[in-house]
């Protein structure tokens, strides 16, 4: 907060990748479905959550509690990409940061969705470019819709991967949206 007064909420969540030899060949991302209450309601996205700061020592501490939350899924420091995506957007009058972590997990990846989401699954980057942009109308009449700074961040990671992975800063993209 001191390094950046003009945030009045900070979030963090994970984009988690794998990819199954047998299911498919292709990298894929763990998604959650948003609960139908709140804001962004039935939107695929990352497993994430508000900063916590009795909880939290820093954001990442947040990513990493709220995968847990959400997902059930402890990721290990190890597979944490060493560049994050910091995205600031407002929201019911308040300014907000959301910081996007990414890991590799190789090994199977066990989900225990809270009772916060209504559905969890693995998408590969063609199935999420065919995801629909939200619209509170539109989207209760689609089975998948996500939010666009999201969708085009996740598609960055899918193209960008290796050099995330390396921590490769050329071709980062801006995703400060707004």
């Amino acid at each position: 907060q001191k390094e950046n007064p003009d945030i009045n909420r900070f979030s963090a969540g994970f984009i988690i990748l794998h990819q199954h030899p047998v299911v498919s060949p292709k990298q894929q991302a763990l998604l959650i479905q948003r609960g139908c209450d709140g804001s962004w309601g039935e939107t695929w996205e990352g497993p994430g959550g508000g900063y916590a700061p009795d909880e939290d020592v820093t954001i990442k501490h947040t990513a990493l509690r709220e995968t847990q939350e959400e997902a059930g899924v402890v990721v290990p420091l190890k597979a944490i990409f060493p560049l994050v995506y910091r995205t600031t957007f407002e929201h019911k009058g308040l300014r907000m940061a959301y910081y996007t972590f990414v890991a590799q997990l190789d090994e199977e990846v066990p989900v225990t969705l809270s009772h916060e989401h209504l559905a969890w699954g693995f998408f590969d980057e063609e199935y999420v470019g065919n995801f629909g942009p939200f619209n509170n109308e539109k989207s209760r009449r689609q089975q998948f819709v996500m939010l666009e700074d999201k969708k085009r961040i996740l598609c960055h990671i899918f193209k960008n991967r290796e050099s995330l992975k390396n921590g490769v800063k050329d071709g980062i993209m801006p995703v400060n949206a707004k």
